[in-house]
């Protein structure tokens, strides 16, 4: 059951076992005599944490009840602890990603309507067409690439449905406006407009939130209103969450989701708080990968080398191939390598100020002492 090449020790292992999405009847079973060997050495506090911080909860709360991994025929008692506690996120999750789905069509026929080019990212087009159930895949905030004038244009068209561009309260029980420094210093440096929210009354849903993209590829210098506009262009109509509405590419999806992936592992800011390196975002490029077709892999290559994204691409599939080996193909992952590698061993690459890590890959993804590292790590302003 164990990839005896693996760099992770058993107990990562086991995780990383229990959060695959697409976990097989026969896989299973091996799963639960693994669990059955390990039950006295298996530390599942330390499990629970790192898939809740992981983003993986769901999906290790769907296999454990799905394939019934906490009983083994021969032992007595369950091999699986706080089952209920599994089993509830996965639930609680599922509900959740209910409302955001209701909420996405709501955002999408507004988009329609104004008849403006925008493409849905991540949310609940990955939960929908690369996961087998839609409660699998966590969702934090609904997605659009989107050129700032059409964003401004349908953030006030969303104004109608009770949307404000602001943050929760701290008792939540409001939204409230962002400083002027905060929108003075995300219009000059982040290539994201400040969140669109409003209030739900679902208790699963805090506040729904809407994430306008203006530049997937923000390291590929000047130009990305002219790049937005060429994904747009790309764009193909499809069916989610009810509805008709327009997703990137399938080459320009696995671009932007590697894109996404290193830009987090990479940004100081995101090591500060902890979401730099998750579990989930190698997972969305793994189904991501692991559904394209052996035509696509060289237009992948070649919109790279356009974009001039090597760097980005190659640091989420050399990854992912080495947490879920057999997951990405030789060649995609030669066609992209860039000629200087250090990007694997550094972050800061993007800020054009790279810094070495000094422990491995393997050993800081589990790690919640990555911060300790990084010490020049800072926060953006959101106030």
């Amino acid at each position: 059951m164990t990839n005896p090449a693996s760099p992770f020790d058993q107990q990562a292992e086991t995780l990383l076992l229990l959060s695959d999405p697409w976990l097989s009847p026969d896989r299973a079973d091996r799963l639960r005599e693994r669990l059955s060997e390990l039950r006295d050495e298996l530390d599942w506090g330390w499990i629970v944490d790192r898939a809740a911080r992981h983003k993986v909860l769901a999906v290790v709360g769907y296999n454990v009840d799905r394939y019934r991994l906490f009983k083994y025929p021969e032992e007595e008692f369950d091999i699986v602890p706080y089952r209920w506690v599994l089993t509830a996120a996965y639930e609680a999750n599922r509900r959740r990603n209910a409302v955001l789905r209701d909420e996405f069509a709501v955002i999408a026929e507004a988009a329609e309507s104004l008849g403006v080019p925008y493409a849905v990212r991540k949310g609940p087009l990955l939960s929908e067409r690369l996961y087998p159930d839609p409660g699998l895949r966590r969702m934090r905030d609904i997605d659009l690439l989107m050129t700032r004038t059409d964003a401004a244009a349908l953030g006030k068209e969303l104004s109608r449905f009770g949307y404000t561009q602001g943050k929760l309260s701290a008792d939540g029980t409001g939204i409230e406006e962002f400083s002027r420094g905060t929108r003075r210093f995300w219009s000059m440096h982040v290539n994201n407009a400040l969140p669109y929210m409003k209030l739900s009354a679902d208790p699963f849903v805090e506040s729904v939130d809407i994430d306008f993209c203006h530049d997937l590829i923000p390291s590929a210098g000047p130009g990305g209103e002219e790049r937005t506009k060429a994904f747009l262009s790309r764009a193909v109509p499809v069916s989610v969450c009810g509805v008709t509405a327009r997703a990137l590419s399938p080459e320009d999806e696995i671009v932007d989701l590697c894109v996404h992936l290193h830009k987090e592992a990479d940004a100081r800011h995101y090591i500060a708080i902890g979401s730099d390196l998750t579990l989930s975002k190698f997972i969305d490029v793994a189904c991501a990968v692991s559904r394209s077709t052996p035509d696509q892999a060289p237009r992948v290559a070649e919109r790279v080398a356009e974009l001039g994204c090597e760097e980005s691409v190659f640091y989420a599939l050399h990854y992912t191939e080495e947490i879920f080996p057999g997951t990405v193909p030789g060649e995609l992952l030669e066609a992209v390598r860039p000629a200087d590698t250090s990007v694997l061993v550094e972050y800061g690459h993007l800020e054009g100020r790279p810094a070495p890590w000094t422990s491995a890959f393997h050993e800081r993804l589990f790690s919640t002492r990555r911060i300790a590292e990084a010490r020049d790590a800072q926060h953006l302003p959101v106030a």
